[in-house]
């Protein structure tokens, strides 16, 4: 890397019998230019992470010296720590003053990449790659640090080693979110006309996050008669009166809760034993 040298001169004078004074220059700078020197930084599109989501990487390698550098290595260690990231195939990219072209690393433990010629002085290379924040991350890491280690040989494939000091990272924060799934089932394969059923709607939240207010639209089959409506959060059961709830008599859409309730849904936030549920459960029958 350039060396700024700053240079300035004084001169002191008299004038009259016995005056005296002084006069500063302005500071002149130039630049040391040293023969080997390597410059480095890494970037992420990302600015928080979800587990099962895609990072993508960017390495910005630079030849700041006046000669070639060879073998140039980027090793990145996916997260330290118990590796919460994988690396994602074929989707390393090398651009190197504009050209792109792909680059295959030459490990994936830890995740190593060759640059396949030469950084010749004044050379400006860019790695690009995906790397995968495995589904089964820890609930307890709330932020990925992701550290690589950029060096080469000065002059020849056998020349001193060169490294980029400090290590270029990206840390990227945990998404606060909620991430709500539904599934629904009945009670029975078979029902007959004014026989009570229900319907059961399992609301699973894999977010770090509450999911509240939730509202619940239901097209519920022609002639169903609602006779209760409960749901059932970390233990605790709510019964929805008919005035909690709305029902199109022309569709049968039922919306729960309406905006006049006082009640509320909400399905509560994963945590290390899984995710947050809240189970809906719609009792009635179909009337002839």
């Amino acid at each position: 890397m350039a060396t700024q040298i700053n240079n300035s001169a004084t001169a002191v004078y008299g004038y009259g019998r016995s005056s005296r004074d002084s006069a500063s220059s302005n500071v002149a700078t130039t630049n040391l230019i040293t023969e080997y020197a390597i410059s480095g930084y890494k970037e992420s599109l990302n600015s928080t992470f979800r587990a099962g989501e895609n990072i993508t990487y960017y390495i910005h390698i630079s030849n700041d010296g006046t000669s070639p550098l060879y073998n140039v290595t980027v090793s990145d260690n996916l997260g330290g720590t118990g590796s919460p990231l994988t690396f994602i195939d074929s989707s390393a990219v090398l651009n190197i003053n504009g050209t792109n072209t792909t680059i295959i690393p030459t490990s994936v433990n830890p995740l190593t990449f060759v640059l396949p010629t030469p950084l010749s002085a004044g050379d400006l290379a860019t790695l690009t790659y995906i790397a995968r924040v495995n589904s089964g991350i820890s609930e307890t890491i709330t932020e990925i640090t992701n550290a690589a280690t950029i060096q080469a040989n000065e002059g020849s494939s056998t020349g001193q080693i060169i490294q980029v000091t400090p290590t270029p990272s990206v840390t990227i924060p945990l998404e606060d979110y909620a991430d709500v799934s539904m599934t629904k089932s009945v009670s029975t394969n078979e029902i007959t006309v004014g026989e009570t059923f229900s319907y059961t709607i399992t609301l699973s939240n894999s977010g770090n996050l509450d999911a509240t207010g939730v509202v619940i639209t239901d097209v519920l089959p022609a002639n169903f008669v609602i006779s209760s409506i409960t749901t059932l959060t970390n233990g605790v059961l709510t019964t929805f009166e008919t005035g909690d709830y709305t029902l199109d008599p022309t569709t049968n859409t039922l919306t729960l809760p309406n905006t006049s309730s006082a009640l509320t849904i909400t399905v509560p936030a994963s945590t290390t034993t899984g995710d947050g549920t809240t189970i809906v459960t719609i009792t009635g029958s179909i009337t002839a």
